[in-house]
């Protein structure tokens, strides 16, 4: 999983990581246009490769397995460049639906068919619905240390600690609920039930 910044984060890519995410995009655009056209099953990673143009040992760089290229969600990093450089835990619930919201309403048609395709994927295919909660509980550090940073606090910290596991826990949650609903507008509802889950978290304080 490809998740990785803060150590002094500064709320922005560096070019080097920027460099990485469009390779890690290019990768994963062609492959979810192959398991549109062939299926997940069907689809190989040399074909993968192949379609992004790179060798297969690149691939492996990138992502660790065919999986992988599915779970990656770009939008990881994307809410935490969202965030304030600064927060204070009064407002930090509120901060962090607001960089969701801005994310899920700043995406191009390209981003919300891409996100849409993904979507079906986890839920349709057996493995991958599986993997989906470790997943999430992945996230934990990221946001941990985020957090930790743009707050002025520990890492070690309890409050940081219970705000990060509580968000995690509710976006595990919110997957879980929706995961069934492949319906006109899943996505829509998958969001919303994150962000009625996260403003229950919102009278949090430390």
């Amino acid at each position: 999983m490809a998740r990785r910044r803060p150590t002094g984060d500064t709320g922005q890519m560096s070019l080097r990581e920027r460099k990485k995410a469009r390779a890690r995009a290019s990768i994963q655009r062609e492959a979810m246009r192959l398991f549109t056209e062939n299926g997940y099953e069907a689809t190989t990673i040399d074909e993968i490769a192949e379609a992004a143009e790179v060798s297969r040992a690149t691939f492996f760089r990138y992502f660790p397995s065919k999986a992988d290229v599915v779970l990656h969600d770009i939008a990881d990093l994307m809410v935490i460049d969202a965030l304030p450089q600064r927060l204070d835990e009064t407002g930090l619930i509120e901060a962090l639906r607001a960089a969701i919201t801005t994310l899920a309403g700043d995406a191009t048609p390209e981003q919300q068919a891409l996100y849409r395709e993904r979507e079906e994927l986890l839920r349709r295919v057996p493995d991958l619905r599986a993997r989906v909660p470790g997943h999430l509980a992945a996230a934990l550090p990221l946001l941990t240390e985020t957090l930790a940073l743009r707050l002025g606090r520990p890492a070690g910290d309890v409050f940081v600690l219970t705000v990060s596991g509580a968000v995690i826990g509710v976006a595990i949650a919110a997957w879980n609920a929706a995961a069934n609903d492949l319906s006109e507008g899943f996505v829509q509802r998958h969001r919303r039930l994150l962000d009625e889950g996260l403003a229950r978290l919102g009278t949090l304080r430390g």
